[in-house]
C-alpha cells in the first residue's frame, strides 16, 4: 500500500524543507506545487496525497534535502518530487503561482485554480480525477464544458479537449457541480 501524507504532513514536510534551506546556507531554491498536494494545502479539503508534486529548482541541491526528511519521518525517498514538471502549461496563459513562502533563500508556491483545472482537465484520470475536478470547476465558476474547453486552450493552445476528458465533464456537469468548497487557512512554513 502506497503511503498516504495529510495536510499536516505535506506542511510539516514543506517546513522541514525551509529548516534544511537555512541551516545549509541554499539560496535560490523554487518549489512550485501542482497535483493532488495543492488543493490540499491551499484550495479545499480532499483526501490524502501519495505525495507532492512540483517544479523544483534546483533538484540537485534539493535531493540530498528531501531523501534525508523521508529517512527521518518514514515516508517514500519521492515524497517531495520533480515528475510533473513537465506537464506544467507553459506555452498558453502565464500560470499566476500563488505564493505561500518567500524570504531570500527559498520561494514555495501553489499553482492557483485556473491552472491546476486546466492539468487535471489534461490529465482526466477516471475517478481519481473525478472529484478534484468537479470542485475546480466550482471553485473557478466553469459551469459548462464550453466554458471548460475555453480555459483548457487558454493554457494549451491549439490542443483540444481530449474525448475522456468531454466524457469527465459530461458527467460532471449531469450530476451537477458541488457547492464551492471552503479554503482552508493558509499554511504558515515558518
Amino acid at each position: 500500500m502506497t503511503m498516504q501524507l495529510d495536510r499536516d504532513d505535506l506542511i510539516e514536510g514543506l517546513r522541514d524543507v525551509v529548516r534544511a534551506v537555512h541551516e545549509q546556507k541554499l539560496s535560490g531554491v523554487s518549489i512550485r506545487i501542482v497535483g493532488g498536494a495543492a488543493p490540499r494545502l491551499v484550495h479545499f479539503d480532499r483526501d490524502t496525497t501519495a505525495d507532492i508534486d512540483a517544479c523544483i529548482q534546483p533538484m540537485g541541491q534539493l535531493q540530498p534535502i528531501i531523501a534525508e526528511i523521508a529517512a527521518v519521518r518514514g515516508w517514500p525517498s519521492d515524497w517531495l518530487n520533480n515528475s510533473a514538471a513537465i506537464f506544467i502549461p507553459n506555452l498558453g496563459q502565464t500560470v499566476d503561482w500563488e505564493p505561500l513562502f518567500d524570504d531570500s533563500s527559498v520561494s514555495i508556491a501553489i499553482a492557483p485554480v485556473d491552472a491546476l483545472l486546466a492539468m487535471k482537465l489534461a490529465a482526466a484520470r477516471p475517478g481519481r480525477d473525478t472529484e478534484d475536478v468537479a470542485k475546480l470547476l466550482a471553485l473557478s465558476g466553469t459551469e459548462t464544458i464550453a466554458a471548460a474547453e475555453e480555459l483548457y486552450e487558454s493554457f494549451y493552445p491549439g490542443d483540444a479537449l481530449p474525448d475522456r476528458t468531454i466524457g469527465l465533464l459530461d458527467k460532471i456537469f449531469t450530476v451537477g457541480l458541488p457547492p464551492k468548497p471552503l479554503t482552508p487557512e493558509m499554511p504558515n512554513l515558518d
